[in-house]
């Protein structure tokens, strides 16, 4: 039988902080994998869903550990505005990434009317572009050191 031993104390003046944690709103199952396996080795918490309405139930679920949203805009179902516009009812502060191919700037606009606080065009310039869009919504430009800095 091992003996635990306890865990030491944080130092005074200390905060624990956990991995910034992100929801992945995309229907195409090849970028869904691929963003959630690069998130995560550059430090990120990933849930991922495939489907609007199963980002939503996610949400609820996971009451409060997510710090943002990466929702792709056009899916099947729900798009990516309507998905913000429900968890928006859950959870009036969510922050949300939208992800498009229409980068038009009237397109643009209408997502950031709709409460996104970032647009990223498709294909991405680089997974590191799209971990600074989310370090920022999150407010931690500092949080995610792990892994790759290339994109």
């Amino acid at each position: 039988m091992t003996q635990s031993r306890p865990r030491p104390a944080v130092p005074a003046g200390v905060t624990a902080v956990r991995p910034p944690a992100v929801l992945v709103v995309e229907d195409d199952d090849a970028l869904r994998l691929v963003l959630s396996r690069e998130l995560r080795k550059r430090g990120f918490v990933v849930w991922a869903a495939a489907t609007g309405g199963e980002a939503v139930a996610l949400y609820r679920r996971l009451a409060g550990r997510v710090d943002v949203l990466l929702a792709d805009v056009n899916m099947p179902g729900m798009t990516g505005p309507q998905v913000l516009a429900a968890v928006g009812e859950m959870d009036p502060f969510a922050r949300c990434c939208f992800m498009t191919a229409d980068d038009r700037p009237e397109t643009r606009a209408a997502l950031f009317a709709a409460g996104g606080q970032d647009v990223l065009a498709k294909p991405f310039g680089s997974l590191t572009e799209v971990c600074a869009a989310l370090r920022r919504l999150i407010g931690r430009p500092d949080a995610v050191t792990a892994g790759s800095p290339a994109g």
